[in-house]
């Protein structure tokens, strides 16, 4: 029924919690597999994902662990969504967190609901400064989910499980892009979203710290220009103008080349 796709990279210190938290799901009446894609690590990531390849099966839990070189999550997740047996696709990070009732819950409302194609649900955003907030994922400003989305992303990756047919019919992730990938791919598979949000908490999403280098936040800054002027199409030029301008002036921009100079890159 659903296929967990999990891409890992340097992520020793988090990925026993991913591993717990995913054998910790309560599991009734179906069967989900997990795929770990070891990104190229240098740490001990991939040989604590071997080490618990017997936990998985002991619960009868389908697990598949793949290495490629380092070429991204993007790419990392492409290569789970082709060994996905599954018709459903859900994404984990290997720095977030579910709770033991998460996929039993979507895997309920998905057979209730069967004229949607993408389902997520609310997160708690623990960000650095140790402050908590709520992720309302999942909701649209707009009818148009594609104007929605184009003005605001509402979708997380690691609270989302979609059909993976939407995935054949308008591509996988953009590997040539160094960041914001997912955001890129939740528009061009906007045409075709039938959105169905679960208003419950089931997972955390961990914010961790980035390499703070002039470099990081020019290619960030870059791809997200390079996404804003691709999907264009989807609103009027007043919007556009809008996104452009957000981009540009942007806190997170603007910090991270502050920060740049200060550390003397």
């Amino acid at each position: 029924m659903i296929s967990v796709i999990c891409p890992c990279y340097n992520s020793e210190k988090y990925i026993e919690q991913t591993i717990q938290c995913l054998l910790d799901q309560i599991q009734v009446n179906f069967k989900f597999e997990v795929i770990f894609i070891d990104d190229g690590s240098t740490d001990q990531t991939l040989n604590i994902l071997k080490k618990s390849e017997h936990l998985f099966s002991e619960k009868k839990i389908i697990i598949k662990i793949k290495s490629q070189n380092n070429c991204g999550a993007g790419a990392a997740r492409n290569i789970g969504i082709e060994y996905a047996q599954f018709n459903y696709i859900a994404f984990l990070d290997a720095d977030d967190y579910w709770v033991a009732n998460k996929l039993q819950t979507c895997h309920d409302l998905i057979l209730k609901n069967p004229s949607y194609n993408i389902f997520s649900h609310n997160e708690i955003y623990k960000k650095l400064d140790g402050t908590d907030a709520l992720l309302k994922n999942g909701l649209f400003e707009y009818d148009d989910i594609s104007k929605s989305l184009y003005i605001k992303n509402t979708l997380s990756t690691s609270s989302v499980i979609l059909h993976k047919d939407l995935l054949k019919t308008y591509g996988y992730f953009d590997v040539t892009l160094k960041s914001s990938q997912d955001y890129d791919l939740w528009l061009k598979l906007a045409p075709g979203l039938k959105p169905f949000h679960i208003d419950l908490t089931l997972g955390e999403y961990i914010e961790i710290e980035d390499s703070i280098t002039s470099k990081y936040y020019f290619f960030r800054f870059l791809d997200q220009m390079r996404i804003a002027f691709r999907h264009r199409k989807y609103v009027n030029i007043f919007f556009l103008i809008k996104k452009l301008s957000k981009i540009l002036f942007s806190k997170q921009w603007i910090f991270g080349i502050f920060n740049s100079r200060k550390h003397g890159f």
